[in-house]
């Protein structure tokens, strides 16, 4: 249990939970962020298995088929979309996909130009 939460035990045995007003704002904002993509730019050095493995390897929602058609595409278009998420999940997906070695920028879902959308979370 958060320590946020305060619990109210009753005689008979149920518990009501309280959660503060900020952490549900915080769930509130969550949800009111604007959603951000996960791009992978295509390179000339990384076999498709390699970028197979890393993307599953960092991004734990895709498989193999979706993570084959994402390097398809970015093989064909020279871009796509990895995922769609929330910003900061999305720096994360970002800088682990960049430890791998592949080449990946992050960009408001608004304001995308090119690349269908991938995976998702």
């Amino acid at each position: 249990m958060a320590e946020r939460e305060k619990s109210k035990s009753t005689k008979k045995g149920v518990t009501t939970i309280e959660k503060d007003k900020v952490e549900s704002e915080a769930e509130e904002q969550k949800n009111k962020e604007e959603m951000w993509r996960v791009v992978l730019h295509n390179d000339e050095v990384h076999t498709f298995n390699y970028v197979i493995r890393s993307l599953c390897k960092v991004v734990g929602t895709l498989d193999r088929k979706a993570s084959f058609e994402i390097c398809v595409q970015t093989h064909g278009v020279g871009k796509a979309t990895v995922t769609k998420t929330w910003k900061k999940q999305a720096e994360q997906f970002c800088l682990g996909l960049q430890r791998q070695g592949l080449t990946v920028s992050i960009s408001p879902d608004e304001d995308f130009d090119g690349g269908h959308s991938g995976g998702g979370i």
